[in-house]
This record gives C-alpha cells, sequence and structure tokens, in this order.
C-alpha cells in the first residue's frame, strides 16, 4: 500500500513541477500507484494479492489486457467517441506509454471487484431463469452491439460497451465456464453485483485522475459535448460496470478455451497447467494480433502531440534565451511562470487549450483572435473555416465535434489548458 502511495506522490510531483517530458505521464503513475494500493488492501483484508499470491494470473491479466482494450480503440475509429491529446513527441515512447496504460483496464476492471469480495461483500438474490427468453436476448442484443456501431455510429456509438458482453455471456454459460449467467441463474449476485460496483469505482477514477493530466483522452461524442464530469459526458459512466462485466465475460471465455481455466479469481498454487496447446493457441494469437495491430491506423485517434516551447510563436532568440536562463522550457512554465510578448502568451495558451497543441492553436487564433473569438464561434462555421486553413497548412483538421468541445470549454470558463 505504500508503494502505491509513493508512485502517485512521485506522479504529482513531476506533474505540479513540469518536469519536462515526465509531466505526460502523470496517469501511467497514479494509476499503478492506486492498483498497488488497491493490492495491498486486498492483502490486509484476507484476499489473495495478485502481486504476492498470484503473479502468473497478474502477468496474464496484464498482457491479455491489451488486445481487449484495442477492440474497442478499433470502434472508436468508425464511431469517433474520444481522442488522445498531448501524446509524446517520439513514438516508440507513445507506443510504450499505450502499452503500460492498455495493459491496465483488466486489472483496473477486476482489483476492485477482488478488494469487494476480501471485505466480504457477497450479496444474495433470487434464482434468474437463465435458460430460453434470457439467454436468447442476452445473446442477440450482444450480437446487434457488434454490429449496430459499425453500422450506425452516430445512434448506436453507446452500444459497443456491449459488443464483448452479450455473446461472450452465453459461451461461458454454454460450456461451462465461470459465467455472470449462471451466478445470477443460481441466485448468486455477489460477482456480478461487485463487478459491476467495482467498474463504476474503476471509472470515476479513471475520469479522475485523466482530468488533470496532461497526455489524456478528450470525449467528442457527438450531441453530448454540454454536459459533463470531468471530460466524460454523464452518461457515460454508465458504460464503465458495463466494460467490467464485458472484462469478466471475455476473459472467463478465452480463459476457458487457451488457459485451461485458470482464473484471476484464484492463486497461483493449485491452478491447473495451461497445457501446450493452450501456449500454442495463445501464442498464436498473440502473433495474430501483433499483425493486425501493425495495419490499425491509430493515428486518427490522436489530436496533438505535446506541444514544445520551440513551436510557440511569437518568441525571439533573446526571449527565448532569457526564458531558457529563468528555468522556462515548456509552454505550461511559460503560462504559470512567464513573461513573454502577448502573441507568445495567446499561442501558447490556446495550445494547451483543451490538448489544442501548437498547429491547431495557430489556426484557430488566425480565424478567431482569441478566446473571447473562439467562445462566441459557430461550431459548423469555425469548423470550415480551420478546414480550409488545415489543407493550406498541410495540417489535418479538427473535426467539428473537437471544435465543440474548444468553444464550450470556453464558454463553460472550464480552464484554458
Amino acid at each position: 500500500m505504500w508503494v502505491g502511495l509513493l508512485v502517485i506522490a512521485a506522479g504529482a510531483a513531476v506533474l505540479a513541477l513540469e518536469v519536462e517530458g515526465w509531466n505526460t505521464a502523470w496517469f501511467l503513475f497514479a494509476w499503478i500507484g492506486w492498483l498497488l494500493f488497491v493490492d495491498g488492501w486486498i492483502a490486509r483484508a484476507g484476499g489473495a494479492s495478485f502481486v504476492r499470491d498470484r503473479p502468473r494470473e497478474l502477468g496474464a491479466l496484464l498482457v491479455w489486457s491489451v488486445p481487449f482494450w484495442c477492440i474497442f480503440e478499433a470502434y472508436n475509429l468508425v464511431i469517433d467517441n474520444w481522442t488522445y491529446v498531448f501524446l509524446p513527441r517520439s513514438e516508440a515512447v507513445q507506443a510504450g506509454f499505450a502499452g503500460l496504460a492498455f495493459a491496465t483496464v483488466l486489472p483496473a476492471c477486476f482489483f476492485h471487484a477482488a478488494l469487494l469480495d476480501a471485505l466480504g461483500w457477497d450479496p444474495r438474490g433470487r434464482p434468474v431463469r437463465v435458460r430460453g427468453p434470457v439467454e436468447w436476448g442476452v445473446g442477440g442484443f450482444g450480437a446487434l452491439c457488434v454490429v449496430l456501431p459499425l453500422v450506425w455510429p452516430r445512434l448506436c456509438f453507446w452500444m459497443v460497451w456491449g459488443a464483448l458482453l452479450g455473446v461472450p455471456a452465453v459461451l461461458t454459460y454454454r460450456l461451462g465456464a465461470p459465467s455472470l449467467l449462471r451466478d445470477l441463474e443460481e441466485g448468486r449476485w455477489g460477482r456480478p453485483v461487485r463487478l459491476f460496483v467495482g467498474g463504476v469505482v474503476a471509472g470515476g477514477l479513471w475520469e479522475g485522475l485523466n482530468y488533470g493530466a496532461r497526455t489524456k483522452w478528450v470525449y467528442t461524442v457527438p450531441g453530448f459535448e454540454e454536459w459533463k464530469l470531468f471530460e466524460m459526458p454523464l452518461l457515460g459512466f454508465v458504460g464503465f460496470p458495463f466494460l467490467a462485466l464485458s472484462a469478466f465475460e471475455a476473459y472467463s471465455l478465452w480463459c476457458h478455451v487457451a488457459r485451461a481455466g485458470r482464473t484471476w479469481e484464484q492463486a497461483d498454487r493449485g491452478q491447473p497447467a495451461v497445457g501446450r496447446r493452450g501456449e500454442m493457441l495463445q501464442i498464436a494469437a498473440l502473433v495474430a494480433f501483433s499483425a493486425a495491430a501493425d495495419r490499425l491506423p491509430l493515428d486518427p485517434a490522436v489530436l496533438s502531440r505535446r506541444p514544445l516551447l520551440t513551436e510557440i510563436d511569437g518568441l525571439g532568440p533573446d526571449d527565448r534565451a532569457r526564458l531558457e536562463s529563468e528555468g522556462i522550457r515548456t509552454p505550461e512554465q511559460l503560462v504559470r511562470f512567464g513573461d513573454a510578448p502577448e502573441a507568445a502568451m495567446d499561442h501558447a495558451r490556446m495550445a494547451l487549450h483543451k490538448g489544442m497543441g501548437a498547429e491547431h492553436a495557430r489556426l484557430v487564433l488566425a480565424e478567431t483572435g482569441g478566446f473571447a473569438g473562439l467562445g462566441a464561434a459557430d461550431p459548423d462555421a469555425l469548423h470550415a473555416a480551420l478546414a480550409r486553413r488545415a489543407g493550406e497548412a498541410g495540417v489535418r483538421p479538427p473535426t467539428v465535434a473537437q471544435v465543440k468541445v474548444w468553444i464550450r470549454a470556453v464558454s463553460g470558463d472550464h480552464g484554458r489548458r
């Protein structure tokens, strides 16, 4: 638990001190530190620690979490519900950052449920008759969740959070693998409820920690730009508990097929060996995933790279030399502590606004003149104007949804960062 708190404190320090480069890693510091804290809490409550008692299962969760989340990233190329801002300048660092972040998704979904289990929370309820309408309804709706977000993304984007839930739930139920449907059928509501509540907790932490980060995601869900908590539309929080349920069913199915039924819910000792067939199947799956991921064009989900002080307009050689002598090396430090020409300060503030980035900030300033003009702009008209300027400058234009996020942040007085 103390190690987790120290990791969180280290991340907060590099963020507060604006340590160049490292300040983009706050989310990793905070989230990994929190998971370590929860794992220690599980052990203190008498449960099996992932780090101490089930390291093999933890390793499997970290590995298979990446392809699990990449399925949603692939969907996002169609539904366009979130973008990433201020990513590291190095593609290698960006890949490492993304890999570590994606590897925490399954642990985030399961650690909180494991903690509730260790604390003895095991609600019971009336058995549910699953075979028949319930089973076919869950499977049928799950199949629609797989297809409809790709066919009608503007209307059915929300269904993506059921894409890995309905069909796997029916398959685990039929195959005899750990199944939430069987839990309900037998009146054992504890596991579904713990996962559901754990998903709510994980979602709140995800969005809370993301809000103050430098490298982060910003939601651009069409029609939901106004009512937000942190960066997330309020209704979007409903998706997190279903993500946790989906994670359980999808991973349970995979463990049944390729891991001889090994499960993260038990300590490593006494679990069955995966076997040669399972090892070969997992290797083949990783190779197939790597080949598919290599062809996946994730760049459309990247709105901006971390802005550099050298990209800020309006700074002459003397200004740059003076700022460097004062220890000001980033646009964030310039905005907070610097004294520079007004044009440079305006560009730096705009570049930091909702992850806009230096390139898009230059276009927005040229079109609107500043925050007052941006806040008063019509989203569709501004988007069309920015698209023209972006074409002339050889820059990828923002989407209408991104422009709405920028405008809303000004008019809603949500800070210019």
